[in-house]
C-alpha cells in the first residue's frame, strides 16, 4: 500500500504545494501585523461600487487573510502532486495555485495599505500601486513556475536501489532484514503487569503505577529486535529503532550459529561486559561472531534457517 501511495503522489511536490502557501500566509500575517495602530479599527475589507464598505476587526482581517492564502493556495497546488494527472495539468495546477495565493496576498496587502494613516476606513480604497505591482509580480512568477516545475518522476534512491538489484542479483540475495522477539507468553505476562497490576496500584500511588507501566513497556521493547543484514555489515536495533550493535562483515574473523541460553550471556535484552556484547530477545538460535577489534558479539537469529543465512553472509563478506 505504501508503494502504491508513493506512486500516486509526488511527495516532494506535495511538500512544496502545501508549504509555500502556508509560509506565504504566515508571512503576510507577520508583515501586516506591523501596521497595527497605523490603520483604523475596524478595517475595511470590501468596497462596493455604490460606495458601501464592509468592516472587520484588524485581527480578523489578518487571520482570515492568512487562512485564505494558505488554504486556497494549498488546495490548488496540491492537485499538482497527483502523478496520475497529465503533466500539463499538473503544471497548470502548480502555477495556478502559486499565482492564486500570491494574488490574494497582493489584494489583501493593497486593501490594508490603502487604509494606513486614516481615521475612518470608509474614506479608504485599495492602494493601486501595490495592486498593480503585486499583480505583475504574481503573473510573472506563475509563468516561471509553469515552465520550471517538472512533474516527471525524478531519479530517486529507490530507483538507485532497483538498478543495483538488477545489476547485482547476488547482493540482493545476501541483503535482508528480519525481526526477532520473545515468546508471546512473555508479552502476555508483561501486559498483565503493565495494565492490570498498574490499575490496582493506582489506589496506592499513581506514581508507582506509572513507573510500573513504563517499566513493563521498556521491558517489552527490549525483547523485540530488528536485524538488518547486507554484504557491507550488520545492524541490530532494539524495538526496531534503537541501534545497539553495528559491525562490518569485513571485520568478522569467525562466525557461527548455535542454540544458546540467554542467562549464559547475562539475560535477555542488550548486555555488554568488557568486549562481549549480546542482544538476545530469547533463548534459542543465535549468531556468534568474533571481530578483529576484539569484540565477541551474539545476537538472536530468530530460527535456524535465518541464523544460517546470516552466518553465510558474514563468511562471504569476511572471506572466512
Amino acid at each position: 500500500m505504501a508503494g502504491e501511495s508513493a506512486q500516486r503522489v509526488d511527495r516532494k511536490a506535495l511538500r512544496f504545494a502545501i508549504g509555500y502557501p502556508v509560509l506565504l500566509g504566515g508571512g503576510f500575517a507577520l508583515a501586516a501585523f506591523t501596521f497595527r495602530g497605523r490603520v483604523p479599527e475596524p478595517v475595511a475589507w470590501l468596497w462596493n461600487a455604490d460606495g458601501g464598505t464592509a468592516f472587520t476587526p484588524f485581527a480578523g482581517y489578518l487571520a482570515a487573510g492568512a487562512g485564505l492564502i494558505a488554504i486556497l493556495g494549498a488546495l490548488l497546488c496540491s492537485q499538482a502532486a497527483f502523478t496520475r494527472r497529465p503533466a500539463i495539468a499538473r503544471r497548470v495546477f502548480m502555477a495556478g495555485g502559486i499565482g492564486m495565493s500570491m494574488f490574494l496576498a497582493t489584494v489583501l496587502a493593497a486593501g490594508l495599505l490603502g487604509q494606513v494613516g486614516l481615521d475612518d476606513a470608509r474614506d479608504s480604497h485599495p492602494d493601486p500601486v501595490v495592486l498593480a505591482m503585486g499583480s505583475g509580480a504574481t503573473l510573472a512568477f506563475a509563468v516561471v513556475m509553469f515552465f520550471t516545475f517538472k512533474p516527471d518522476e525524478q531519479w530517486s534512491p529507490r530507483d538507485e536501489a532497483a538498478l543495483l538489484d538488477a545489476l547485482e542479483p547476488e547482493r540482493v540475495r545476501l541483503t535482508f532484514t528480519y525481526w526477532a522477539h520473545a515468546r508471546s507468553s512473555v508479552f502476555v505476562m508483561l501486559g498483565i503487569i503493565g495494565v492490570s497490576v498498574s490499575l490496582l496500584l493506582l489506589v496506592v500511588s499513581p506514581w508507582i503505577s506509572l513507573v510500573l507501566t513504563v517499566g513493563a513497556l521498556l521491558a517489552a521493547c527490549s525483547l523485540v529486535a530488528r536485524v538488518s543484514v547486507s554484504p557491507e555489515g550488520v545492524g541490530v536495533f532494539l524495538a526496531g529503532m534503537v541501534p545497539v550493535l553495528r559491525f562490518r562483515t569485513a571485520s568478522v574473523l569467525r562466525a557461527s550459529f548455535e542454540t544458546v541460553a540467554a542467562r549464559r550471556f547475562g539475560g535477555w535484552g542488550y548486555r555488554r561486559k568488557g568486549q562481549a556484547v549480546s542482544v538476545l530477545v530469547a533463548s534459542g538460535e543465535a549468531v556468534e561472531a568474533v571481530l578483529d577489534d576484539g569484540r565477541q558479539v551474539v545476537f538472536s537469529g530468530r530460527d535456524g534457517d535465518t541464523a544460517r543465512r546470516v552466518v553465510d553472509v558474514l563468511r562471504a563478506g569476511s572471506g572466512a
